[in-house]
């Protein structure tokens, strides 16, 4: 339902029976496009004012308004802003309508209702500096080098601003630009949720009816559209990202099609995918070239900027590029065939479906989502049985020739290129070279599609028992060994989760051979099967999500995935594909080396990664600690990762756990003929156990470590350590615990001294495993506040030591978990774990039901007794600085 307020403010509702709270969206037409080069940042510094003092609600009221009805900031109620606008989330856990009402009343107040004090403003200044200074990556500098060569140095403007502009931002300065740009002819609302549309609509008339925008409607600033170059030109960018990026462009201009009609977006679409095709056939068949990929074109008002990316290893910059070139020029000679139009339809088709069976199960917060970003873009939301009429209407008269004369139009040969070249030893002058010398070199040669697979697993299994069990749980046993076990529900129509536990316990492995499987588990969705690349499987399987992953754990090898209901016996059918023949070969190389250099930046450049990386390497060296390694990886062979999962893929026990969508019968069927139909597994004699992880290495004082990245950026995680917490009152303390902790620290470090923008506070380890866990502190100041912060979190968790919290904080700590754990309790992600675990299935079963209860029995005195002991030992103290930084009062 579509409508307009009195006041004009545009309104979306969305009816969702049976869905859960109801979520709003109030989007406002402004961000980054409408700030002038003093100004920087203002529109989202606004943005954070939001979430202070507003007319009807005191500084941080709407965070405990929505505590209190279960809801957790961030997750339930958020704000983004970008560049053209500002949206405002709110996800309520229920349907009481008070607290709906105090949400629209808060919605209402981001209207016309902030306050700006001066002390609010100095303090949120700090957190909007932190928020920008934990969003600065290695690349950014290269990315606007690389945007506004190809495009315009405003394309790259992001809402983070500059440390001098929100320096000199006064309350007058936000005032102002909120009271201009903030207006109702300038906002949209979302709705979606378990409502009624009609009353809805009157409550919004009730409750934001009243706002008003003063003088007439301001207009966003507008730039000129880039103008393209007489001739070829080329930049040499200096290799920063990993991988390293190089670009080709053509500037065209708009022709008389419209590019908001969404039979010309479908075109483009179905054109774009055969031409990305072509390309990754390329790509993958190049040693060094990771990706080639033609992306979707930037549109101006006269202008239209399309684009080929390469992304390569090192001194292959120009080898990449050249391929795209030769492809794109193949392409333009030769015309899409008939096959990979009816490819790229089938493809689009499959999409249409799988949108249809997730918007079957979707939430009220992603229906929410959806209708926003359609509306942001400037889409028409439609629903799937209109998608696919569309595409049945659009693709009717579609030939060949249509789509070769539009990407000709696109991408014509007479446009001189801009190019972009990030590696070394490479000058413009070369890049320039080597472009034209491929427009006239020989067209580049065809890459077959791959062949298909096909399966041949053995005779269908054999069942020699079923057991009933609690809750509608079914335990099947084949001849071969093999256990599925089952359970149909109702959570999410369309899905099931897929879940495969083989092989001995992980804590038989020597600490090496650990490391080792380990490692193959992480790289087995990627390395394809014997004779299928990874590129390979994703042309074959383009039509549906196959992706799964693969961990090591003391139960064996787990492989998880999400499955559509109907692909559910294909993707378990491709995923067997992998665990009978993996792909450890030659062409595992490139990745195994990526992942490596990945792992280096990382932990060289992002204090966080370096923290992570310190702490496992000093605390779990030989096991989680190398793990983490480059190294580890950079020594990787393939035939190493093959010999260290055989134990995994043809010993010890094998089960399968099937949940969501899927009968009894349908379960029983797809294992009898995969898992089931393979030989019985070589039974595995348990050896020696390792010792488990714990936390007795930690050094007596603090483990400081530097990094490379940007000169301000620091970070601290501050780790309180524990025997095993074991009872389910002690599980439900520690969750409450770390709740109380994050609430602490965020109220005194963000809200009250603005130094840090997100900090966390979480539980290290699950909760029922047989070795220590930890409670940490994590934070991210600038870094010259990093030993004040560390000092505060400190004084944050003394603070639980001295008293038991008070019943309110206990209250606003415990109701967004109860929210969460029903949210659980509704999902077959969980039920999955939950079932495939080797534990009990009846303890497994009612651990959500026991930890609610205790949750609900929680006290303060509960809490305390669990905090005085816990945190009142000397944390182990992790500390990232920026190289040139020096140490300080903790070292």
């Amino acid at each position: 339902m579509r409508g307009a307020l009195s006041n004009g403010l545009a309104y979306m509702i969305l009816p969702m029976a049976d869905a859960d709270g109801p979520s709003f969206r109030l989007m406002v037409r402004v961000g980054s496009q409408a700030e002038s080069a003093d100004n920087r940042g203002i529109a989202h510094f606004v943005e954070h004012m939001a979430f202070r003092s507003t007319r009807n609600l005191a500084d941080g009221e709407i965070d405990q308004v929505m505590a209190r009805a279960g809801g957790a900031y961030g997750r339930d109620h958020n704000a983004f802003t970008g560049r053209w606008t500002t949206t405002y989330h709110l996800d309520l856990p229920s349907h009481d309508a008070a607290t709906a009402a105090r949400g629209l009343d808060w919605l209402r107040d981001v209207g016309d209702g902030l306050v700006f004090r001066p002390e609010e403003v100095t303090a949120e200044r700090g957190v909007v500096l932190a928020e920008r200074l934990d969003r600065l990556r290695s690349g950014d500098a290269t990315d606007e080098q690389e945007t506004s060569f190809h495009f315009r140095p405003e394309d790259h403007l992001t809402p983070a601003g500059s440390v001098a502009t929100l320096n000199a931002l006064t309350p007058e300065d936000l005032r102002a630009f909120h009271a201009k740009w903030y207006r109702p002819d300038r906002s949209v609302i979302i709705v979606t949720g378990d409502l009624d549309a009609g009353d809805m609509a009157a409550e919004l008339e009730r409750r934001l009816g009243g706002w008003a925008g003063a003088g007439a409607r301001p207009r966003m600033p507008t730039s000129p559209a880039p103008e393209p170059p007489k001739t070829p030109v080329a930049l040499a960018l200096t290799p920063s990202r990993l991988p390293a990026q190089s670009l080709a462009c053509r500037n065209t201009a708009v022709g008389e099609e419209d590019h908001d009609d969404p039979a010309n977006e479908l075109r483009e679409t179905l054109l774009l995918s055969i031409v990305n095709q072509r390309l990754s056939r390329a790509a993958a068949a190049t040693p060094g070239v990771y990706y080639l990929g033609f992306e979707g074109p930037a549109w101006y008002e006269t202008r239209r900027v399309a684009c080929v990316r390469a992304t390569h290893a090192p001194q292959k910059g120009l080898e990449g590029l050249g391929l795209a070139q030769a492809t794109l020029r193949s392409f333009v000679s030769e015309g899409p065939t008939q096959a990979e139009i009816d490819g790229a339809v089938a493809s689009q088709r499959a999409y249409v479906r799988g949108a249809q069976t997730s918007y079957a199960s979707a939430t009220s917060a992603e229906m929410a989502d959806e209708l926003a970003y359609h509306e942001e873009y400037g889409r028409p939301f439609l629903a799937p049985h209109q998608r696919m009429r569309q595409i049945s209407q659009v693709t009717a008269r579609l030939t060949s020739d249509d789509l070769a004369a539009a990407f000709e139009a696109l991408w014509p040969e007479a446009a001189a290129a801009t190019i972009s070249i990030e590696d070394t030893g490479v000058t413009p002058s070369g890049a320039l070279a080597s472009w034209q010398a491929g427009a006239v070199a020989p067209l580049a040669r065809a890459f077959p599609p791959p062949e298909p697979l096909t399966y041949d697993f053995g005779p269908d299994g054999r069942v020699v028992r079923r057991e009933a069990l609690a809750q509608g749980v079914v335990r099947v046993t084949f001849a071969n060994g093999l256990v599925l076990k089952h359970m149909a529900t109702e959570n999410a129509p369309g899905f099931v989760q897929i879940l495969i536990r083989m092989g001995p316990s992980a804590g038989e492995l020597s600490p090496a051979d650990f490391v080792l499987a380990s490692a193959a588990a992480s790289v087995l969705p990627m390395a394809g099967v014997e004779g299928r690349s990874y590129g390979a499987l994703q042309e074959l399987n383009a039509q549906w999500d196959w992706e799964f992953e693969a961990t090591l754990a003391d139960a064996g090898l787990v492989v998880a995935a999400q499955s559509f209901a109907s692909q559910t016996p294909a993707q378990l059918a491709l995923i067997m594909a992998h665990l009978i023949a993996p792909g450890f070969d030659a062409e595992l190389a490139d990745p195994l080396a990526l992942l490596a250099a990945s792992l280096e930046q990382d932990a060289r450049l992002n204090p966080i990664d370096a923290i992570e990386t310190a702490f496992s390497r000093t605390i779990w060296p030989d096991t989680a600690g190398a793990a983490v390694d480059p190294e580890t990886y950079r020594r990787l062979d393939p035939a190493d990762l093959r010999s260290a999962l055989t134990p995994f893929l043809t010993t010890g026990p094998v089960e399968l756990t099937l949940v969501g969508d899927i009968t009894e019968d349908e379960a029983v069927e797809l294992a009898a003929r995969t898992l089931g139909a393979r030989p019985a597994r070589r039974p595995h004699r348990p050896g020696p156990a390792r010792p488990t992880l714990d936390y007795l290495a930690a050094p007596a004082g603090p483990i400081e470590v530097t990094h490379q990245g940007p000169a301000d950026r620091s970070a601290a995680r501050i780790y309180w350590t524990r025997p095993p917490v074991r009872a389910i009152e002690d599980q439900a303390a520690a969750m409450v615990l770390a709740a109380l902790l994050e609430t602490a620290v965020v109220e005194e470090t963000r809200r009250r001294q603005g130094r840090t923008y997100s900090p966390v506070a979480e539980l290290d380890g699950h909760l029922d495993d047989p070795h220590d866990i930890a409670l940490y502190v994590e934070v991210t100041p600038e870094a010259r506040r990093l030993d004040e912060v560390v000092e505060t979190v400190q004084q944050a968790a003394a603070a639980l030591v001295a008293a038991p919290p008070a019943m309110d904080a206990l209250e606003q700590a415990r109701r967004p978990l109860l929210a969460q754990l029903e949210a659980v309790g509704r999902s077959d992600v969980y039920w999955g774990s939950a079932l495939a675990s080797p534990a009990d299935w009846d303890a497994e079963r009612t651990e959500l039901d026991r930890l609610n209860k205790a949750l609900a029995k929680m006290t303060p005195a509960d809490i305390h007794a669990l905090a005085r002991p816990w945190l009142s030992t000397p944390p182990i103290i992790v500390l990232a600085r920026p190289v040139a930084a020096p140490l300080g009062d903790a070292q």
